[in-house]
């Protein structure tokens, strides 16, 4: 394992989740603006529901991007590995560590931009498990595109 390649693909994740987060956070809060704050009749009636369907949505969709990104790492990192051993277990490790942190600096933000119309939207704690399902799945991609990127130098 190589803990440079490790630091490097953590430290790219946590930089990225950083800017989905701020955008996530920007993206929810006008949701919340259009959906909740000026609304009247039903739709005022109904708006933190779509609120805390929207805060829903875009965490959903910040957290897919973080395999997409292991894979990318994965190929680049794992091109200048020593071997399949190494390339696994740096890209793995440094994959899912890196998604760990991403998942959480955007959930924070995410978390932490929400309203008075969020009442019924996500806490950090609500969103635990699909982090740690995002980190499982993006330490495999990283592995195995680690692995891919070796043998493509």
């Amino acid at each position: 394992m190589n803990g440079n390649g490790v630091g490097l693909t953590a430290a790219v994740f946590a930089v990225v989740g950083a800017g989905v987060g701020l955008v996530a956070a920007a993206t929810t809060g006008w949701a919340e603006t259009a959906l909740a704050a000026a609304a009247t009749g039903e739709t005022a009636r109904f708006g933190p529901v779509f609120v805390a369907q929207s805060y829903l949505a875009i965490t959903a969709a910040a957290l897919v991007i973080a395999p997409l990104l292991a894979g990318v790492l994965g190929l680049l990192v794992g091109s200048r590995a020593y071997d399949a051993r190494e390339a696994a277990a740096t890209c793995g490790i440094g994959g899912g560590l890196g998604a760990l942190a991403y998942g959480l600096v955007v959930v924070v933000l995410v978390v932490a931009s929400q309203g008075e119309a969020a009442t019924q939207a996500h806490g950090i704690a609500d969103a635990f498990g699909s982090i740690l399902t995002t980190a499982v799945v993006a330490a495999v991609v990283g592995a195995v595109t680690g692995v891919l990127g070796l043998v493509t130098e």
